[in-house]
């Protein structure tokens, strides 16, 4: 297998597939109770929402610097990078996950089109090249995953299926 067709099955596993880990990204969103997404273990801590959002934004960045956006940034611990917590409702949940489903497709099709030798390249304003990056998006998910989970289990708003 070549590395765009081992990323491209792991980022499928970690979103919507069978990781040996435990539940998909997608499944685990699915099962939180929209209504509580906003609700923090504690002042210090982010919720479920602000983490979901943390990860789609990081997500987003890839695409954007796979397109060639440079401009495109995030700046750490900013708005961008973590939303506040005003703008957390039931609508703002659903639209997330619909993102969410968008941009992993996006996100597939981008790196399936993408010359591999783009992949070698530094990412503008980075120290590392879009591979790394891109590697780095699968374990920014999974790790994410595991905090949205002990977060969502924290406040009682995780309901899982099975």
């Amino acid at each position: 297998m070549s590395w765009v067709e081992i990323v491209v099955s792991q980022l499928k596993d970690v979103y919507s597939g069978s990781p040996w880990y435990g539940k998909p990204v997608r499944t685990i969103l699915w099962e939180i109770i929209p209504e509580r997404v906003g609700e923090r273990p504690d002042a210090s801590s982010h919720s479920v929402f602000q983490l979901a959002q943390h990860m789609l934004t990081w997500r987003t960045f890839v695409v954007e610097q796979l397109n060639g956006n440079e401009a495109y940034k995030v700046p750490l611990n900013s708005e961008k990078d973590w939303s506040p917590s005003d703008q957390i409702n039931t609508e703002s949940w659903s639209a997330l996950l619909e993102d969410f489903d968008d941009n992993q497709k996006i996100l597939l099709d981008l790196i399936q089109r993408t010359s591999t030798d783009t992949f070698e390249k530094q990412v503008p304003g980075k120290s590392y090249d879009f591979k790394h990056l891109i590697e780095g998006i699968v374990h920014h998910d999974i790790y994410h995953a595991g905090q949205i989970v002990t977060t969502a289990k924290i406040v009682g708003t995780y309901l899982p299926s099975s």
